[in-house]
């Protein structure tokens, strides 16, 4: 019986080392995706046997398998399959329109046609009556990436000192087919001047929120007051062709 044993031990060392032998060992370079995306979908790929093995580097952007020839051929040839570039992501443009609500006529720019439909719907909703428009920005940029800016309001709508406003759009995504858009978070914020007894100080107020928006929607996304008056933030997207 211990012959037996020992007989099939050397018959699997010998297996296992024969085996071996005939292993081949190759590095493949990663061009247009992540190395790890790619290993997770051909890793099953590989023989499984003792010795075999398969790594992949983000560094260097390369995968190298230690199989059997007709094993890292399957691999290398899903690799090649799989290493395509990534569709370019829809283009979208952003309009970020900053209204001022008042109780009394305003002076300055009157609101664009375009945006008569929300002052129209502010007028029944809000307890302003007037409203104005401080600024307005247009940015395009990308399904995946964001945008963020900065100004200085209309001053003649302000009636106080320059009130500065920065915003910021986090991870902008667009549905498979463009009809609508999402924002992680929307990120706007002011600085108001507020008068004091000793003087002039600047609040910080505002707001933060998720938005999912169709395209050419115009959405209120938020309100801040400011003094006897609200700011008013409307967003508006539009998706292009990849």
């Amino acid at each position: 019986m211990k012959r037996l044993t020992t007989l099939i031990t050397i018959l699997l060392f010998t297996t296992a080392a024969f085996a071996q032998q005939k292993f081949q060992t190759k590095m493949i370079e990663v061009h247009n995706r992540s190395p790890h995306d790619i290993y997770v979908a051909v890793r099953t790929l590989g023989s499984g046997a003792q010795g075999a093995d398969l790594n992949f580097n983000n560094e260097t952007q390369t995968i190298t398998v230690r199989d059997f020839p007709e094993n890292i051929a399957a691999i290398e040839e899903a690799i090649a399959r799989l290493d395509k570039p990534a569709p370019p992501a829809p283009a979208v443009e952003m309009k970020i329109s900053l209204l001022i609500g008042s109780k009394a006529p305003l002076p300055g720019p009157a609101v664009p046609d375009d945006l008569a439909p929300v002052v129209k719907q502010l007028q029944s909703t809000l307890r302003y009556s007037h409203y104005g428009l401080m600024a307005a920005n247009i940015q395009r940029t990308r399904a995946g990436e964001g945008i963020e800016g900065s100004g200085v309001a209309e001053p003649t709508l302000v009636g106080m000192g320059p009130v500065f406003y920065n915003y910021r759009l986090r991870n902008i995504r667009v549905e498979a087919d463009g009809s609508s858009v999402g924002v992680e978070k929307f990120e706007f914020s002011m600085r108001v001047p507020v008068k004091l007894e000793k003087g002039m100080q600047y609040q910080n107020v505002g707001f933060n929120t998720p938005v999912s928006i169709r395209e050419n929607e115009k959405v209120v996304i938020g309100t801040t007051t400011m003094g006897d008056r609200a700011v008013i933030v409307v967003l508006i997207a539009n998706v292009s062709p990849k």
